[in-house]
């Protein structure tokens, strides 16, 4: 495998650390610098203006925006909503349900547009607490504000795996249901859940979905379409962009909605009017450069360039999964052989498919600070902590003071930086010097 061309289009990679810290952020492509660079240097400019420089600062965020579409198969660019991040949009979303039951016991000019949610008789939350707290707590505050918040816990499964049970959702739902969060992945177990189905489960009573792609986006192109969930929310600088983040949503999901943005911005204007004080332009221009990576990766891999952004996208990422297929099972391998390490997620026993590579584990003789932080001084880019899915740490029987310890791995990475994380990993825990091999399913 060489590895040689991929890492060219990644300049920062050319430093000593082994960056294997991916789920946190992924580094950023030399395209994508330099979009945000030219963008300064050509059309730094306040939108609205009939000069050259406002023009082009205009056409730079409508680029940017159809990326976006382009990456999630969306049907339209004004399905994507752009923020600062993940936690900034589902606040966003969640504060615009809270306005819409306020309109209705009101009886606020946006009563009519809020009633069509089924409000004030359905106002029950379903929250996955396997996610990151960007998409749980703004939905637990909910409760403050007259909706009925109804965490669904994270379970022991027949196989030994913590996951959201579809069948307890079930349960869960019904017809004062209003809205479904849950992660496409969680940033500590990795395993992929299907959420197709908990969509379908959520519509079969009326209620919507919202689907945290975070730590999803970064290995696959996700189709919000096939999906079938009516918000998908990822943040952008974990996809080899710039510090962002993006929403899709149906266009009758925001319809249902009024945004929080100026009051004399209309209300139909989406998805402006969910853009509170507009975005990041420059931001934007490293949205739209992710085209030019996604060709460039495709060539870097070997293969034919597709002619069409989603296309181009779509092998990309394919192309940079099966690099990372590789060494999501050499670190599952290694890791669930080590005596005294303990894999937090599933290990090799799941489809390839169904688990992405951000592999989380404990040591029975360290603790997670001590291994990372020393792994650190190594040059080791690995993390520990609970990683902003507290809830989900506790419900796995661990300290969230303590937390976990968390290696990350996308296509641009290479076996020797796995080797030298798990050499170092063995060598500080004296691994070869305790007990017999542990099977990756054995706790």
């Amino acid at each position: 495998m060489n590895d040689a061309p991929i890492r060219a289009l990644f300049p920062s990679l050319a430093s000593h650390t082994a960056f294997l810290d991916n789920a946190g952020g992924s580094q950023i492509p030399g395209v994508v610098i330099e979009a945000i660079t030219r963008y300064f240097h050509t059309s730094y400019a306040q939108l609205g203006g009939d000069y050259p420089q406002s023009k082009s600062a205009a056409q730079t965020i409508a680029r940017g925006r159809a990326a976006i579409a382009s990456f999630l198969n969306a049907p339209a660019p004004s399905n994507v909503v752009l923020g600062a991040s993940t936690s900034q949009l589902c606040l966003m979303l969640a504060h615009c349900f809270g306005d819409a039951l306020d309109a209705v016991r009101q009886n606020l000019p946006t009563a009519a547009r809020s009633a069509t949610l089924g409000l004030p008789a359905r106002r029950q939350v379903i929250v996955s607490t396997a996610g990151h707290e960007s998409n749980v707590g703004p939905w637990m505050r909910l409760a403050h504000r007259g909706f009925e918040v109804i965490p669904w816990p994270t379970e022991k499964c027949e196989d030994g795996q913590y996951r959201p049970r579809l069948e307890t959702l079930k349960k869960l739902l019904s017809d004062r249901t209003l809205i479904v969060t849950v992660p496409q992945v969680s940033n500590i177990l990795g395993e992929v859940w299907n959420v197709r189905a908990m969509a379908d489960a959520a519509h079969a009573v009326g209620a919507k979905i919202l689907v945290d792609g975070v730590a999803y986006a970064p290995h696959a192109a996700p189709d919000v379409q096939a999906l079938d969930c009516d918000w998908y929310v990822y943040s952008t600088y974990k996809v080899f962009g710039p510090h962002m983040a993006a929403m899709f949503g149906k266009a009758d999901a925001w319809g249902t909605l009024t945004g929080q943005n100026h009051f004399f911005i209309d209300p139909n204007e989406v998805p402006r009017k969910f853009e509170t004080g507009g975005v990041c332009h420059e931001g934007c221009a490293g949205l739209a450069a992710l085209l030019d990576f996604a060709r460039g990766a495709c060539a870097a891999a070997g293969g034919p360039v597709p002619s069409t952004d989603r296309e181009a996208l779509v092998s990309a990422f394919a192309a940079l999964r099966e690099r990372e297929l590789r060494l999501q099972h050499s670190i599952l391998t290694h890791l669930g052989s080590m005596p005294g390490i303990r894999l937090i997620g599933p290990g090799n026993g799941v489809g390839e498919h169904d688990r992405i590579g951000t592999v989380s584990f404990v040591s029975d003789w360290y603790e997670p600070k001590a291994l990372a932080s020393a792994a650190n001084h190594d040059g080791i880019a690995i993390r520990w902590g609970h990683f902003y899915s507290r809830r989900l740490v506790e419900e796995l029987g661990l300290n969230p003071e303590r937390g976990v310890m968390r290696m990350s791995v996308l296509g641009y990475n290479t076996q020797a930086e796995v080797d030298r994380a798990l050499l170092f990993i063995e060598t500080f825990t004296g691994a070869s010097e305790h007990g017999r091999s542990r099977g990756p399913g054995e706790s």
